[in-house]
């Protein structure tokens, strides 16, 4: 069975270029315009990780939606952005971002990325069982 990724917010055109080199990569991929529409999706299904862009949504930004889709599901995110300042890298580690990845990037880096945080969080869910 294929590992499944959410990709939530960011632009149409950008989600549609994520999906193709995942696809590729073997994941089953669902998109989610935005933060409400990512939490039905989770209702029904719980990907292994989550790719989490711009919410596009009022009263939230990417960062709250980190926290709270961590804290909720504790489901692997990578957070994309394109600042890199002290100020960001702080919000990164307060919404418990598993990584930051900077805009642009390669589709080929985040796919091995993702692939080692998925070996990461299976291991330490093996040895705590």
């Amino acid at each position: 069975m294929a590992d499944s990724v959410l990709i939530i917010g960011g632009e149409p055109d950008f989600q549609e270029r994520l999906r193709l080199p995942l696809t590729e990569a073997g994941y089953e991929v669902t998109l989610a315009y935005n933060y409400l529409t990512a939490r039905m999706i989770i209702e029904d299904f719980v990907p292994d990780i989550i790719v989490l862009d711009e919410v596009h949504q009022k009263g939230m930004d990417r960062f709250a939606a980190c926290k709270h889709l961590h804290d909720d599901y504790g489901i692997p995110i990578i957070l994309l952005g394109e600042d890199s300042s002290d100020e960001i890298w702080e919000r990164v580690m307060k919404a418990e971002a598993d990584l930051y990845l900077i805009k642009p990037f390669s589709y080929r880096e985040l796919v091995a990325r993702m692939k080692a945080i998925l070996r990461r969080y299976r291991a330490s869910n093996y040895s705590s069982v």
